[in-house]
C-alpha cells in the first residue's frame, strides 16, 4: 500500500468532481471558489478538456479540487481522459495528497439517460469501486431551468434505476442550486468524510497493473474492441466492393477508395488508444515521484501537497495552476 507519511494531514486534501460535459462541473468549483478560476462552457460543448486543479478554502478547510473533462469529450477520446485521470489519481496516492471523495454531477435537465451517460456512469463506478462509494456524492443540477414536479420525477428515476446500485453502498443524493452556498453545503458534506482510496488507485500503485487491466480500463479496452470488429468489418466490405467494380466506373472506386482510407485511419486510432492503455501507470508515477523526491524539500510538512505538482510536470500534465495554490497555504 502507497505509504502514508505522518504528516498527511497537514496537506490540503482532494475532491474530484466528475460528470458529462456541461453538467455543470466548472460551474460548481467556480461558485465554491467564489471566482471564475476555471472556464465555463456556454454550450454543450466542453471547456475542460483536461484535468485542472484548483484551491479553494470551505470555512477553515482548505482543499483541492480536480475538474475533470467528460468522457463524452468531442475532441479526446475516452481512453486518453481516463489515462490522464488515472495518473493524477496515482500521483495524489503515492505522495500522500488525502482524496476525501468524489462529487458526480448530473444534469437534471436530461429527459433520458443517454449512452454517453451510462458509459460515464460505468466508468466512473469502476474507477471508484465497490468500497469507496460511501465517499461519493451524486449531485444533480440545473434545477433552476425546469420545473420542481418534473425535476423531483427525473431525480427519483435516477435514485431508484441508475443510481440504486452506488446509494446501495453508501453513495449520497443532494441537489446544487447553483450559488455558493449550495456549493458550500455540498462540499462539506465531502469533506467530513473519512479519506478514501480509489479501486483504480489500488489497482494501479498496490497491484502494479497497467491501465488496460484494471476495471475502469478494461471497459474502455473492451468498448474500442467493438469499434475495432466494426471498422474491420467496413474495411473487408469496402474491400469486396473494390474488386467488383468494373475499372469503367472510376469516380465510384475513387469515393470507395477514400471510405477505405478513413476506416483504416479509424482502425489504426483505435489500436493506438489500445496501446496506451497498456502504459504501467503505477511504475511510471513511483519512478516520477522517486526523481521528485531526490530534489530535496521532503522536511516541508506539507512536503506532499508540494510535491504533487513536481510529479505531475514530470508526468507531462500541466501543473501551473499549483501558483495559486500555494497562495493559499
Amino acid at each position: 500500500m502507497s505509504a502514508e507519511p505522518s504528516y498527511r494531514t497537514e496537506a490540503a486534501p482532494m475532491v474530484m468532481v466528475v460528470g458529462l460535459t456541461g453538467s455543470g462541473k466548472s460551474y460548481f468549483i467556480n461558485r465554491l471558489v467564489g471566482r471564475e478560476v476555471v472556464q465555463e462552457g456556454s454550450s454543450m460543448k466542453s471547456c475542460t478538456h483536461s484535468c485542472q486543479l484548483v484551491g479553494a478554502e470551505v470555512g477553515r478547510s482548505k482543499v483541492l479540487l480536480l475538474d475533470t473533462p467528460g468522457f463524452d469529450d468531442t475532441f479526446r477520446p475516452d481512453s486518453e481522459i481516463l489515462s490522464e485521470i488515472a495518473h493524477i489519481l496515482a500521483a495524489q496516492y503515492e505522495v500522500g495528497v488525502q482524496l476525501k471523495g468524489v462529487v458526480y454531477m448530473q444534469r437534471i435537465t436530461d429527459m433520458r439517460m443517454t449512452g454517453s451517460s451510462i458509459n460515464t456512469l460505468n466508468i466512473f463506478k469502476e474507477i471508484c469501486g465497490e468500497a469507496a462509494l460511501k465517499n461519493v456524492l451524486l449531485v444533480t443540477s440545473m434545477w433552476d431551468q425546469v420545473d420542481e414536479a418534473v425535476g423531483a420525477q427525473r431525480e427519483r428515476e435516477l435514485r431508484d434505476e441508475f443510481w440504486a446500485y452506488m446509494l446501495g453502498h453508501g453513495a449520497t443524493i443532494s441537489r446544487f442550486h447553483g450559488d455558493t452556498h449550495s456549493a458550500v453545503a455540498l462540499a462539506s458534506q465531502i469533506l467530513v468524510q473519512d479519506r478514501v482510496v480509489l479501486r483504480l488507485q489500488e489497482e494501479l500503485v498496490d497491484h502494479g497493473r497497467p491501465l488496460n487491466e484494471t476495471a475502469a480500463g478494461a471497459l474502455v479496452n473492451d468498448s474500442l474492441e467493438v469499434v475495432k470488429a466494426q471498422y474491420e468489418k467496413e474495411l473487408a466490405d469496402l474491400e469486396r466492393l473494390k474488386r467488383d467494380l468494373v475499372e469503367s466506373d472510376r469516380a465510384l472506386k475513387s469515393k470507395i477508395q477514400k471510405d477505405f482510407v478513413r476506416e483504416q485511419q479509424r482502425l489504426r486510432s483505435a489500436e493506438q488508444q489500445q496501446s496506451s492503455l497498456r502504459a504501467p501507470v503505477g511504475a511510471h508515477v513511483q519512478r516520477s515521484v522517486q526523481r521528485a523526491r531526490s530534489g530535496g524539500g521532503g522536511g516541508l510538512l506539507d512536503w506532499g501537497f508540494r510535491l504533487l505538482p513536481t510529479v505531475l510536470g514530470l508526468l507531462g500534465l500541466s501543473s501551473n495552476v499549483f501558483e495559486r495554490l500555494l497562495d493559499i497555504r
